[in-house]
Protein backbone atom coordinates (compact mmCIF):
# COMPACT_ATOMS: atom_id res chain seq x y z
CA UNK A 1 0.00 0.00 0.00
CA UNK A 2 1.24 3.46 -0.89
CA UNK A 3 1.18 5.86 2.03
CA UNK A 4 3.73 8.48 0.98
CA UNK A 5 4.59 10.18 -2.28
CA UNK A 6 7.38 12.57 -3.22
CA UNK A 7 7.03 14.62 -6.39
CA UNK A 8 10.35 15.51 -8.00
CA UNK A 9 11.53 18.01 -10.57
CA UNK A 10 14.74 19.92 -11.10
CA UNK A 11 14.65 23.03 -8.89
CA UNK A 12 11.67 22.19 -6.64
CA UNK A 13 10.07 25.59 -7.19
CA UNK A 14 7.66 25.05 -10.12
CA UNK A 15 6.42 21.60 -11.14
CA UNK A 16 6.98 19.40 -8.10
CA UNK A 17 5.38 21.74 -5.53
CA UNK A 18 2.35 22.16 -7.81
CA UNK A 19 2.15 18.38 -8.22
CA UNK A 20 2.44 17.88 -4.45
CA UNK A 21 -0.39 20.38 -3.85
CA UNK A 22 -2.58 18.68 -6.46
CA UNK A 23 -2.00 15.20 -5.04
CA UNK A 24 -2.54 16.43 -1.47
CA UNK A 25 -5.87 17.90 -2.53
CA UNK A 26 -6.96 14.75 -4.36
CA UNK A 27 -5.53 12.25 -1.84
CA UNK A 28 -5.87 13.93 1.57
CA UNK A 29 -5.02 10.71 3.43
CA UNK A 30 -1.66 10.44 1.64
CA UNK A 31 1.58 12.01 2.89
CA UNK A 32 2.77 14.08 -0.07
CA UNK A 33 5.87 16.23 -0.34
CA UNK A 34 8.25 17.44 -3.04
CA UNK A 35 11.97 17.78 -3.73
CA UNK A 36 14.36 18.72 -6.50
CA UNK A 37 17.25 16.87 -8.05
CA UNK A 38 19.10 20.20 -8.32
CA UNK A 39 16.96 22.13 -5.86
CA UNK A 40 17.14 25.85 -5.36
CA UNK A 41 17.30 25.05 -1.65
CA UNK A 42 15.47 27.46 0.60
CA UNK A 43 13.57 29.30 -2.13
CA UNK A 44 9.82 29.53 -2.18
CA UNK A 45 7.58 28.52 -5.04
CA UNK A 46 8.11 30.44 -8.29
CA UNK A 47 5.61 33.35 -8.25
CA UNK A 48 4.14 32.44 -11.65
CA UNK A 49 3.69 28.79 -10.63
CA UNK A 50 2.11 29.83 -7.37
CA UNK A 51 -0.30 32.23 -9.07
CA UNK A 52 -1.55 29.68 -11.56
CA UNK A 53 -1.67 26.82 -9.04
CA UNK A 54 -3.93 28.90 -6.80
CA UNK A 55 -6.40 29.09 -9.68
CA UNK A 56 -6.90 25.31 -9.46
CA UNK A 57 -6.26 24.28 -5.86
CA UNK A 58 -5.59 25.52 -2.36
CA UNK A 59 -1.94 25.83 -1.40
CA UNK A 60 -1.16 25.08 2.22
CA UNK A 61 1.70 26.84 3.95
CA UNK A 62 4.80 28.33 2.45
CA UNK A 63 6.77 26.01 0.20
CA UNK A 64 10.54 25.81 0.76
CA UNK A 65 12.62 24.04 -1.88
CA UNK A 66 14.62 21.03 -0.70
CA UNK A 67 17.21 18.75 -2.24
CA UNK A 68 16.30 15.14 -3.02
CA UNK A 69 18.59 12.60 -1.41
CA UNK A 70 18.85 9.11 -0.04
CA UNK A 71 16.79 9.78 3.09
CA UNK A 72 13.88 11.28 1.15
CA UNK A 73 13.94 8.46 -1.40
CA UNK A 74 14.14 5.75 1.23
CA UNK A 75 11.23 7.12 3.24
CA UNK A 76 8.86 7.46 0.26
CA UNK A 77 6.66 4.69 -1.11
CA UNK A 78 6.37 6.36 -4.53
CA UNK A 79 8.54 8.88 -6.41
CA UNK A 80 6.85 10.82 -9.21
CA UNK A 81 9.09 12.71 -11.63
CA UNK A 82 8.20 15.19 -14.36
CA UNK A 83 10.51 14.12 -17.20
CA UNK A 84 12.36 11.02 -18.36
CA UNK A 85 15.74 12.57 -17.59
CA UNK A 86 14.69 12.87 -13.92
CA UNK A 87 14.01 9.14 -13.82
CA UNK A 88 17.34 8.47 -15.55
CA UNK A 89 19.17 10.59 -13.00
CA UNK A 90 17.55 8.71 -10.14
CA UNK A 91 18.50 5.41 -11.83
CA UNK A 92 22.09 6.58 -12.11
CA UNK A 93 22.52 8.14 -8.66
CA UNK A 94 20.08 6.06 -6.58
CA UNK A 95 19.43 2.80 -8.45
CA UNK A 96 17.76 1.33 -5.37
CA UNK A 97 14.82 3.73 -5.94
CA UNK A 98 14.20 3.05 -9.62
CA UNK A 99 11.45 0.48 -8.97
CA UNK A 100 9.30 3.06 -7.22
CA UNK A 101 10.03 5.94 -9.60
CA UNK A 102 7.44 6.81 -12.25
CA UNK A 103 6.58 9.74 -14.46
CA UNK A 104 3.75 11.88 -13.17
CA UNK A 105 2.32 11.34 -16.67
CA UNK A 106 2.66 7.54 -16.39
CA UNK A 107 -1.04 6.89 -17.00
CA UNK A 108 -1.03 9.20 -20.03
CA UNK A 109 1.43 7.34 -22.25
CA UNK A 110 4.38 8.55 -20.16
CA UNK A 111 3.58 12.22 -20.75
CA UNK A 112 6.40 14.53 -19.74
CA UNK A 113 5.81 17.91 -18.15
CA UNK A 114 8.20 20.59 -19.37
CA UNK A 115 9.87 23.06 -17.04
CA UNK A 116 8.21 26.50 -17.26
CA UNK A 117 10.89 28.26 -15.18
CA UNK A 118 11.50 31.79 -16.51
CA UNK A 119 9.45 31.08 -19.63
CA UNK A 120 6.34 33.17 -19.01
CA UNK A 121 3.04 32.82 -17.20
CA UNK A 122 1.33 30.96 -20.08
CA UNK A 123 3.78 28.07 -19.80
CA UNK A 124 3.22 27.97 -16.05
CA UNK A 125 -0.51 27.80 -16.70
CA UNK A 126 -0.02 24.96 -19.20
CA UNK A 127 2.21 23.15 -16.70
CA UNK A 128 -0.36 23.47 -13.91
CA UNK A 129 -3.12 22.13 -16.16
CA UNK A 130 -0.96 19.15 -17.15
CA UNK A 131 0.05 18.46 -13.57
CA UNK A 132 -3.54 18.53 -12.34
CA UNK A 133 -4.68 16.16 -15.09
CA UNK A 134 -1.85 13.74 -14.31
CA UNK A 135 -2.55 13.97 -10.58
CA UNK A 136 -6.19 13.04 -11.26
CA UNK A 137 -5.00 9.91 -13.05
CA UNK A 138 -2.77 8.98 -10.10
CA UNK A 139 -5.61 9.57 -7.63
CA UNK A 140 -7.78 7.22 -9.66
CA UNK A 141 -5.12 4.53 -10.24
CA UNK A 142 -2.68 4.70 -7.35
CA UNK A 143 -3.83 1.42 -5.86
CA UNK A 144 -3.01 -0.47 -9.07
CA UNK A 145 0.74 -0.28 -8.41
Amino acid sequence: MIGSVVTICTGNICRSPVAAAALSTLLPEMRVSSAGLHALVGLGMDPDSKTVAEMFMPLSGDHVARQFGTDIGRDADLLLVMETHHRQEIASRWPQFLGKTFLLGHFENDKQIADPYRRGKMLHLHMAEQVLESARHWAKNIETL
